[in-house]
Order: structure tokens, then sequence, then C-alpha cells
């Protein structure tokens, strides 16, 4: 572990262990639930009333049409990836815990980058809720945080009148915690666009990212950052005509590696099988470099970089980072790619609360019970369904939103469990 973190931690579990040691003593503002910690915070309640004041004319209505949308568009997405998991082969099939968007949990959220992501997500969320509330004149009984040695999240608690409220108010207090990430989420990739508008590669070709000790590459000294740009004079476009390029080479053979810059290297290929150890690699030519593919980083960071251009692309490439910009490629846009206006760990860090504020919408849209999407659609049922009486209302309501809570969860599982049921079923014959 990094210094850095290794520094973040001991803050979280000294704030941890004062907390333990304050709900420990019977302080009402620290309260115990096992090894969780529910911090309640007065001044947050006097700053939510704070915002509250400020009054943008219309702005619960867009935050209505916002979590209508948002429900559209992300059940659209998981009816898609159900779609495709019919046809998804079993060994593809994400693993359960990359359905869940918290880190440690999930292996492709960063740590740091991804709890401080979800951190100010949470905070947004539940900040809109409260500020929703004193907006229409509704009580918050109180707000704060959880502490399980990491901060879990934040929360504000309504009082009993928001459920007497008018439906109108109803939904207004439900979607704005989804409309505020959203809005967070298209915030920040507005800001991303900038920063990333004058980054580019260093050169083209493909990087070098480690080298074998022993090898080749070594002996020529050949180092990591290194671009090759060319093969016996053959232009390199990436790293897949790179690798069809060296396919055929046997140990022994000489080829010439142009670098970036204009340097060129003449290298005797070793064989591969004395690097390896593996039968079929015996005779292979061997150069002992590890590559990225720099063209591959560019299409990743391509539709942050232009979100207005193509506000679709950007939203999917945004909702890919974990996939197309995992940490490990941190160190690679820092090789091979001008640097960023405020540089690439800011330009990274901004990138996780953009994606942690979009899922935490995205999810809290949904039609799910208790969450504030299927908050919202009950409210909305049941005012569309006035008319009924009372009990054949409440039954309709209940069967509505409990069908489409199931259905929404089947269709978030689909990609983990539809691929490995395949493997239950016996092929022809």
């Amino acid at each position: 572990m990094d210094p850095h973190s290794t520094g973040l931690l001991a803050v979280c579990l000294a704030a941890y262990a004062y907390a333990l040691w304050r709900g420990l003593r019977g302080d009402k503002r620290f309260r115990l639930y096992g090894p969780v910690v529910l911090v309640r915070c007065e001044r947050c309640v006097s700053l939510i009333s704070l915002f509250a004041r400020a009054r943008i004319p219309l702005l619960g209505v867009v935050a209505i049409a916002s979590w209508a949308a948002a429900m559209a568009a992300g059940m659209a997405m998981l009816i898609r990836s159900a779609v495709i998991s019919v046809s998804l082969p079993p060994e593809l099939a994400p693993h359960p815990a990359m359905l869940i968007g918290l880190p440690v949990v999930n292996p492709l959220i960063p740590l740091w980058y991804g709890l401080a992501g979800l951190v100010v997500a949470v905070i947004v969320h539940e900040l809109a809720h409260g500020v929703a509330l004193r907006a229409n004149q509704l009580p918050v009984k109180s707000a704060g945080a959880l502490l399980l040695a990491l901060p879990l999240g934040a929360f504000v608690e309504p009082g009993d009148e928001l459920k007497a409220a008018r439906p109108a108010v109803q939904l207004k207090v439900f979607s704005a915690g989804p409309f505020a990430n959203l809005l967070v989420a298209a915030l920040a990739l507005l800001i991303l666009s900038q920063a990333l508008s004058c980054v580019q590669p260093v050169g083209r070709g493909v990087g070098i990212v480690n080298i074998v000790p022993g090898s080749p590459a070594e002996k020529a000294g050949i180092k990591p950052g290194d671009l090759i740009v060319a093969v016996d004079g053959v232009e390199v476009r990436d790293l897949q005509h790179f690798l069809s390029l060296m396919s055929s080479r046997r140990a022994g053979e000489e080829v010439v590696l142009e670098l970036q810059g204009g340097r060129r290297v003449m290298i005797k290929l070793a064989d591969k099988y004395m690097f390896t150890g593996r039968p079929e690699d015996r005779g292979r030519g061997f150069i002992g470099v590890g590559l990225v593919d720099v063209a591959a980083l560019k299409a990743a960071i391509a539709p942050l970089a232009n979100p207005l251009r193509d506000p679709l692309s950007a939203v999917m490439g945004l909702l890919a980072a974990p996939l197309t910009l995992p940490l490990a490629a941190l160190p690679y846009l820092e090789l091979f790619y001008t640097q960023p206006l405020g540089g690439w760990r800011a330009v990274y860090a901004l990138i996780w609360v953009a994606w942690m504020n979009a899922a935490v919408g995205l999810t809290n849209a949904l039609p799910i019970v208790p969450f504030d999407g299927g908050n919202s659609l009950r409210v909305a049922l049941d005012a569309l369904l006035r008319g009924l009486p009372e009990d054949r209302r409440r039954r309709a309501v209940e069967a509505v939103t409990a069908v489409l809570t199931a259905a929404t969860i089947g269709l978030i599982l689909a990609p983990v469990v539809v691929p490995r049921l395949r493997l239950l079923v016996p092929g022809p014959g």
C-alpha cells in the first residue's frame, strides 16, 4: 500500500475509533448498531435548511421528469443487457460481485478513487432529499453519516409529515436524490471535457510499460515509457498489428525497432521458451517487453472529451470506465499522453465522481422498492388510481410495484445467472 493510501486509511480508522468511543460512552449523537456507527449531525440539518432557501422555479418538476427519463433509460439498458446474456458464453459471464458498485466488493472499482466518488454521490443524494423536504416546508428529523471503519454513506431522516404530503410533493422529494446525482455526473463530464481537451498521445505506436530482466530489450537499453513506432521499417498501427508483425519471428533472428524520437535499435530475438518454460514457446522469437495499446487508451478517453458532441457515447463511455480505464491504466496515461488540466490523478478522481453519481442516480431511479424510483412509482400509481376504492387501490399499487421490483431485479441478475444456467441444460446428443 502506498504512503497516501496508508495515511488515508489511518485517518478513516482514527475517525471510526473516535466515533465508537463516543458511542460507547453514551453520546446520543453516536449510535451503535453492532460495528456500524450512526453519526447524527445537527449542523447538517441547519445546512440543509440554508440550502433550501435558494428557491429555483420548476426545479421540482424538472427533477420528476429527470427521474422518469432515468428510469426509462435504466430499464432499457437492463433489458438490452438481459437480451445479450441469452447468447453470452458462460465463461464470459460477469462475477456476481461486479453487480455491486462498492469499492472492495467490486474488483473493478479502485478503493480510494471509488470510495471518494461514492462519498460524494451519497452526500449529494441525501442532501438533495433534505433540501427538497425543507423547500416544501417538511421537517428533517436528523441527518448524518454511517461508519464501518470506512465511510459507508450518509442519511437524511424525514418526518412523518412526508407520508401525508400531496403526491406532487412526495414525488419532488423522492426524485430529488437521483436528479441531483445525475446533475453532478453531467457537470463532472463537462469539467472532464475541458480538462481533456488538450490531451494527445505523445506519439504513435505501442507503449512499453515493463522490461523482462535479462531479455534482449533490457540489453538494448529499452526503457518503460518508450514507444515502438516501427518494426523493420513497417509502421506500427496498434498492438494487434505489432503482434502480427512479430508472430512469425523465430529465436535468433534480428529485428530493427524504431522508437519514438527516431532512435533505432537492432535486437537479436531470444528463445521465448527460456523465459516462460512453456513447450509451445520453444523457438519463438522474444523481445522481452510488456506493451500497452496507446490507441485503445485514446478510444477509452475520447467519449469523455466530447460529451456535447455525442452525449450517448459519453454516457456509455463513462459507464464502461471500470473496464476501459482501470486503475492499472493510470500510469500508462501518465506515460503516453500529454498532461490534462489538473493532472491525470485529478482527472481520474473526477471520472470516478462522475461514474459513482451516474451509478447511484440510475440505480435509485429504477422501479425497485424501497429505492427512490420504487417509492416515486408507488406515489404516482396511487395518484393515478384515485378513482378506485381505497382498499382496491392499495392492493393494485402493491401488486404492480411488487411485480416491477421482481422483474427489475431479475433483469439486473440476468447477465450473471442466464449464461450459467445454460451449463445445466444438456446439449444435443
